[in-house]
């Protein structure tokens, strides 16, 4: 298994090779999008509705929990499989943490297409979201270790632009699909289903290409083999290059700084135990807690659930509903792309600054052209059209702002050591956030009708202040720089910021000391050369 691995990546440049990191990691993501997706257009199959049992023959929804429930437990799923998966990238390396990705990935796609009634369905929820869990813990965090610091947020973001386009993939599918009876209507929903084999088949094979992250590497003592990627990703096979050496160094001076401390379990991370000056503590809170802020603060759950009731005030049929709801995805494309080339030039901060401003504006306009149809009914096809335009708006700004930084910023915030297990937390963020969005927006719907807009607008407001006072800039910084963001005792950024600058002078002479060592050492830039100096 490891030896196509090891020989097909020496054969490509640097250059080459990032873009194949980027295209092989989005193959995961993509499958991300599509398991995502899938539940839109499974769910408006009547076959389907009707062998779960929260549907009549006709396809109207009887029981409203129970087809929450279905989509729920495969959050559920996640949750739990997520500091599961954290340990297992920690202890086992990222790219075999991508075959148990497959694994369960798979299972959950062979279940889904082929339940018979509710209980095997569950099932096979649980084994999806465990299989998605692997892959948003992993997968994030094996990009930010093999991206240069400067353009670390735009190879994360290009991987995500597969997240919409799974997306859009399986809403395309599902409207596809809408037009075919065969089987009785089950072919519709279980192709659907099992369309999802498709981005596992090439994230399979990419996994034999790729090399281990050399971070990960370092960790648990193969310099050598961690120098070797190093040397073809930064220096393009010249051992010599100074980004080669700088890299090298710095990442074992901060490992051999950080000491591996009482805090690896997942309880004494949360509550700081054991952490010292690394604060792995305070760095769990921001990671679980800014994917709790997006996935339900920023009303993504709400524009997307309402969005088919918005088309339809605005007098559009179900036909055109259905495409429009799938044409939205591909908005997500586009702003997604836009993020790519802005979030390291703009940096993390002031995305979110001007994302929520924007986001919040938007919010409260669709709420108010939703109330203005409520109110003048003989004009609710024009209000009902400029809500639904701007709910385009809506995904487009969210897709290039908002949505990308609670997914990069806890694979940048915690020590290699224990990388995947702290974005293990980001992940129960995302499933507690989302999931709990997918129960909670359709009740807020019921009971305040448009005024759930407003409820998000406002709560765009109330985080500018929050992200000013406790979330660091970490775009343009080296992961390894990035542990002196916390090394402050007080957790306010200001305070934060004033300590890096220390600790950042005695990093350098530490890093240079460890250069001059390897020049009177040797002459070659050879991987001797570079370990007999540290």
């Amino acid at each position: 298994m490891l030896r196509p691995r090891q020989k097909y990546w020496k054969s490509l440049s640097g250059p080459k090779l990032l873009k194949l990191i980027i295209g092989v990691s989005a193959m995961a993501i993509a499958y991300e999008g599509m398991s995502q997706g899938v539940m839109g257009a499974v769910n408006v199959s009547p076959e389907y509705g009707q062998r779960m049992g929260f549907a009549d023959e006709n396809g109207h929804v009887i029981k409203p929990s129970l087809q929450g429930g279905i989509v729920s437990t495969y959050y559920a799923g996640s949750l739990l499989a997520a500091f599961w998966a954290g340990h297992f990238s920690d202890k086992y390396g990222r790219i075999k943490g991508i075959w148990m990705a497959l694994f369960w990935c798979l299972l959950g796609v062979i279940l889904q297409a082929s339940a018979v009634n509710l209980a095997h369905m569950l099932v096979a929820r649980l084994c999806a979201g465990c299989g998605v869990a692997f892959i948003i813990v992993i997968a994030p965090a094996w990009t930010a270790e093999l991206s240069p610091a400067a353009h670390r947020g735009k190879m994360i973001a290009l991987t995500f632009l597969a997240n919409f386009s799974g997306i859009s993939v399986s809403a395309w599918i599902g409207f596809g699909t809408s037009f075919t009876q065969l089987g009785g209507g089950a072919f519709r929903w279980r192709f659907c289903f099992a369309s999802q084999v498709i981005p596992l088949v090439f994230l399979f094979i990419g996994s034999l290409l790729m090399p281990e992250s050399p971070r990960w590497l370092i960790k648990v003592g193969r310099r050598e083999e961690a120098f070797e990627i190093i040397t073809k990703i930064r220096g393009n096979d010249d051992p010599d290059h100074p980004d080669v050496q700088r890299e090298y160094q710095e990442i074992i001076t901060v490992m051999e700084m950080e000491k591996e401390s009482e805090s690896s379990s997942y309880v004494k991370m949360f509550l700081g135990i054991g952490s010292g000056d690394i604060h792995i503590g305070r760095r769990v809170q921001l990671a679980f807690w800014l994917q709790v802020l997006m996935q339900y603060g920023t009303g993504i759950a709400a524009v997307v659930i309402y969005s088919g009731t918005i088309f339809r005030t605005a007098g559009f049929d179900d036909l055109k509903s259905n495409w429009l709801s799938a044409l939205l995805m591909m908005v997500g494309i586009l702003g997604t792309s836009i993020a790519a080339f802005t979030l390291d030039a703009v940096g993390r901060r002031r995305t979110l600054y001007w994302g929520a401003v924007a986001l919040s504006i938007i919010l409260f306009s669709i709420g108010a052209l939703n109330r203005a149809a409520i109110d003048h009914p003989d004009r609710k096809e024009q209000y009902g059209t400029a809500a639904a335009a701007m709910v385009f708006v809506y995904v487009l700004i969210f897709s290039s702002s908002w949505l990308m930084i609670p997914f990069i910023y806890p694979t940048e915030i915690f020590p290699t050591w224990l990388r995947a297990k702290g974005n293990a937390f980001g992940v129960a963020g995302w499933a507690v956030g989302f999931g709990g969005g997918s129960l909670l927006v359709p009740i807020m719907f019921a009971g305040i009708g448009e005024k759930t807009f407003y409820v998000f607008g406002a709560a765009m407001f109330a985080y500018i202040p929050i992200i000013y006072c406790f979330f660091p800039e970490t775009a343009g910084r080296t992961l390894e720089a990035i542990d002196f963001l916390f090394a402050s005792r007080s957790p306010f950024t200001w305070d934060e910021e004033a300590e890096f600058v220390k600790r950042m002078a005695e990093l350098d002479t530490r890093v240079q000391a460890g250069g001059c060592k390897n020049e009177d050492s040797s002459e070659k830039g050879s991987v001797v050369h570079v370990q007999q100096g540290v």
